[in-house]
């Protein structure tokens, strides 16, 4: 099994225009909503690709009874805790014809104390009979910087950490076996610049250095680098038709959870995620894959080892 488990859910709204004019009435075309953020994707593509997962989090307000509705829907096991402060609402806007996307990302809810602590004491109920972990997303308000680190002390199967600054920071001498900031995330956690990539490839080792067994970088349909402290692997991404983006770095780390889950390779765990956010990128909503066409783009994707 793998558990899936963070504080930042969203109620997701996907607005489509044929144009968007800043400062002007748009008329959508379509509109569609869904259970998303981070924790909400991660778990809900696993789902997809075929592995036992538990998806763990908090919600509050009448998004809470949304969400919920739809993870039954689509049969996505989770533990929804209750909040208090009502989960948020991102919307995101497909404009059709510059095939730009534009966030509109409200940040998530506070949590209290008692939340948090509730939160932490259900990941623990479940995490002995995880194979893999995931924990993801931004902590809200209220959650301590620490609560990554807290929760990986008390786990021994791998845990991909997709986490940045001082949640990441506080989680590294806790030995993750894997993190994905992107390369903003990297910088703002290394609190400086890697503007070449051979900048990048040695802030990324520095992450390894500071505990974390794998690093990933991924730069969209640029390619993907993953660095060990001995080793350095590029990777070519497999050429998809866009839709919509978002979920695309939820459904990466998915896809790795699961190559591990099934005992690939580490670099082949890395393609089997690439190959779900590809798969991500050519659906309207996000982390609905089909394990299929993964297996399609994963054919695609090429890997060179560097070091």
């Amino acid at each position: 099994m793998i558990i899936s488990a963070g504080l930042s859910p969203a109620w997701q709204q996907i607005l489509e225009v044929d144009s968007l004019q800043i400062g002007e009435v748009n008329r959508c075309q379509s509109a569609h909503w869904s259970a998303s953020g981070k924790v909400i994707n991660v778990g809900m593509a696993i789902r997809h690709l075929g592995i036992p997962c538990e998806t763990i989090f908090s919600a509050g307000g009448y998004t809470r009874d949304l969400i919920e509705a739809d993870l039954m829907n689509l049969q996505v096991p989770c533990r929804i805790l209750e909040q208090q402060n009502p989960t948020r609402i991102c919307t995101t806007v497909l404009d059709r014809s510059t095939g730009q996307t534009t966030e509109l990302v409200e940040n998530a809810t506070s949590v209290s104390a008692l939340e948090v602590s509730a939160f932490a004491e259900e990941f623990r109920s479940h995490v002995a009979s995880a194979d893999v972990v995931v924990l993801t997303g931004s902590l809200p308000a209220g959650a301590p910087a620490t609560l990554y680190h807290d929760l990986l002390s008390d786990t021994s199967c791998p845990v991909i950490l997709d986490a940045r600054g001082p949640e990441l920071e506080a989680a590294l001498n806790q030995n993750p076996f894997l993190v994905k900031p992107n390369l903003e995330e990297l910088e703002h956690t290394l609190a400086r610049s890697l503007a070449s990539t051979d900048q990048m490839i040695k802030g990324m080792q520095d992450i390894n250095q500071r505990g974390a067994t794998w690093v990933v970088i991924s730069q969209g349909k640029d390619a993907l680098w993953a660095t060990s402290e001995e080793q350095v692997f590029r990777f070519t991404p497999a050429k998809a038709d866009a839709v919509n983006p978002i979920g695309c770095g939820d459904s990466l780390a998915a896809g790795i959870a699961c190559g591990i889950h099934e005992g690939r390779s580490v670099p082949d765990a890395i393609r089997w995620g690439m190959a779900a956010a590809a798969d991500n990128l050519t659906r309207l909503l996000p982390a609905r894959l089909s394990k299929t066409s993964v297996e399609s783009f994963f054919d695609q994707i090429e890997m060179e080892q560097l070091v």
